[in-house]
């Protein structure tokens, strides 16, 4: 027995909800009117099974670059992050292969958030965390946000958990919070 025409309108509109759940529609919809200063798509007017393929293409290239710690980072954002976190990475823009200082460098805009000396802990919803003292700073590009941004060396406290296998550790601004003298770790 053939099956019903609504067979196959079933079947288009979960192909169509698959297309929409994984953003494909939408690199569709932005591929074909996509503009900047390298690409005009109303002045090329590419057909749309170019834009499929340029689709497939652009995929194809990011399941090539992807890393294991890009998917630990982005894991670890989604399992121990806000919600409202997890959407913002859709839109982070990626970066050329080759990365650069940003062009002000040594004079960026964001001023480091701590100081040396300051007593730092790492941020975690766990109660055994590492916690230090600031002893150096760089400004460093963060691969997880893909920006620049700062990166303290911390000496860690005697009784801080990672001593037992390192006397320092590096942890970059967000993942870090000051604690006061008075704190009991």
């Amino acid at each position: 027995m053939l099956k019903p025409v609504s067979y196959k309108t079933d079947e288009h509109r979960a192909y169509q909800q698959a297309l929409d759940d994984f953003n494909i529609t939408e690199l569709l919809a932005k591929l074909n009117n996509y503009f900047d200063a390298d690409f005009d798509s109303a002045w090329i007017q590419p057909q749309q099974q170019e834009i499929e393929t340029l689709a497939a293409i652009l995929i194809s290239q990011l399941t090539h670059s992807i890393n294991g710690k890009l998917i630990a980072d982005y894991l670890n954002l989604i399992q121990h992050s806000n919600q409202d976190i997890v959407p913002g990475l859709i839109n982070l823009k990626y970066p050329d292969a080759s990365i650069e200082l940003p062009a002000n460098f040594p004079d960026v805009a964001k001023t480091p958030r701590f100081l040396y000396g300051d007593r730092l802990r790492w941020l975690t919803q766990q109660s055994d965390t590492d916690w230090g003292i600031v002893i150096g700073r760089f400004y460093s590009y963060a691969s997880h946000r893909c920006d620049w941004t700062w990166c303290y060396l911390i000496w860690l406290s005697q009784d801080s958990p990672s001593t037992a296998w390192t006397s320092a550790d590096i942890a970059w601004e967000e993942d870090l919070e000051p604690i006061s003298e008075e704190t009991n770790l």
